[in-house]
């Protein structure tokens, strides 16, 4: 990890990172509403807008994403959020709600593979190329501390003006969007002229066996263990948890997130499978022992199952990226997002639901019932990852499916060189 933070590219994108994870508006939005004069109905429909939103637009995104490149789709990134949480800032009535929510959503299905696939290509760039796993687990853990950080603030930025965690986040963003001007462009195709070829590289890159492998362990990943999340409050609730408490029982989350990010970044390709069975494991023990202990899920159980998500999520990152074709990489995850979003609008209200009408410990117990056959299907298909970079590319150099370009026909390839 040493030789990834001697990169000064590197060095600057983590800071960038860490400006623009920071969530003081997660254990607080809510509240924030109800306080402004909303009813909770309105709350949540504006909340169910903005998830069909993000998963309408992850595709969509995605390909703009590797229409415009990397640098500018980042600093679109970080643009976008000053503009959102500005506008959440300065809610008055129901149709700024809506547009906000519906801005955070587009915001949302942008932060998919936006980081990830920028770092990656940034890996690449020196000239010595940094090892991606290592640049990837301190991209997890930076943004883990963040998190922490945020979290535990949350609640006393609140109590000194309630639109005030809104500001400060668009603020960071402010600062984050300045220093991206900074970060280099990363080398690629010409965006101008590519969009009618975009579809038929994505079908390109869904074809290699190795691509539709990642891109089902990422879908599985993020369904099993994001779902996972709305069980958090109701057990704060059910366990009469203070505000104080309930808010180290997610700072306890992230610091194990960032320990997870941290690990990641030294298992090896030849070790990747094992590192993935592991995380789709932790998940899954995690909430069978929730299901039988809930007193001990604080502060045991859900770091643990912080582990294994961040764990997992950071390998599926540098694979992903691995094993993507870069004129469609950002779409092979605007695909993942996309698959996986579906799934967690529906599973989500349904844990709610069950949380509500029986108890957290009954609706972990029905998920980690259905995550036995998410994570069997997991460790099927992790089976069939390749234990070594194919071809001999080296860590930081993109492995593609085969020596052409989707999408490009043979004499445009032969101008480009």
């Amino acid at each position: 990890m040493r030789a990834a933070l001697r990169s000064r590219s590197i060095r600057t994108f983590l800071a960038t990172q860490f400006l623009l994870e920071v969530q003081f508006w997660f254990p607080i939005w809510l509240i924030y509403l109800i306080d402004l004069g909303f009813s909770l109905t309105t709350a949540v429909l504006a909340d169910a807008v903005f998830r069909i939103v993000s998963v309408l637009c992850e595709f969509p995104v995605g390909m703009a994403a590797d229409l415009l490149g990397r640098r500018r789709t980042y600093l679109a990134l970080a643009g976008g959020s000053v503009l959102t949480f500005a506008l959440i800032s300065q809610i008055r009535s129901v149709q700024m709600l809506f547009a906000a929510w519906v801005l955070w959503g587009v915001l949302w299905a942008l932060t998919s593979g936006a980081a990830s696939t920028y770092l990656y290509e940034l890996c690449s760039r020196d000239h010595r190329p940094v090892d991606p796993s290592k640049a990837f687990g301190l991209m997890r853990a930076a943004g883990s501390v963040s998190v922490l950080l945020s979290l535990l603030a949350a609640g006393y930025v609140y109590e000194a003006d309630p639109r005030l965690p809104f500001a400060v986040t668009a603020a960071l963003a402010a600062a984050a969007f300045l220093l991206a001007l900074t970060l280099p462009e990363t080398a690629g195709p010409r965006p101008v002229g590519r969009l009618s070829s975009m579809w038929g590289g994505v079908r390109g890159a869904l074809a290699d066996s190795r691509v539709r492998r990642a891109v089902w362990l990422g879908v599985l990943l993020l369904l099993f263990g994001w779902s996972a999340r709305i069980l958090f409050q109701p057990l704060a609730l059910e366990l009469n948890l203070s505000a104080e408490v309930t808010g180290w029982m997610y700072a306890a989350f992230a610091a194990a997130a960032v320990l997870g990010g941290l690990a990641a970044g030294h298992v090896g390709v030849r070790r990747r499978r094992a590192g993935l069975a592991l995380a789709f494991l932790l998940v899954l023990g995690a909430l069978v022992a929730l299901s039988q202990a809930p007193r001990l899920g604080p502060f045991v159980f859900l770091p643990v199952m912080g582990f294994g998500y961040a764990l997992g999520t950071t390998l599926l990152e540098v694979l992903t990226n691995e094993v993507s074709p870069r004129p469609v990489r950002a779409m092979i995850f605007g695909v993942v997002a996309c698959l996986a979003g579906l799934g967690i609008a529906l599973a989500r209200p349904a844990l709610g639901v069950l949380a509500t009408d029986h108890s957290t410990a009954f609706a972990a117990g029905v998920w980690s019932g259905c995550g036995a056959v998410v994570v069997a299907l997991a460790l099927w298909l992790a089976r069939g990852l390749p234990r070594a970079p194919e071809g001999g590319a080296s860590p930081a150099g993109p492995i593609v499916p085969s020596s052409r370009t989707p999408g490009m026909p043979a004499s445009r390839r032969a101008r480009r060189r």
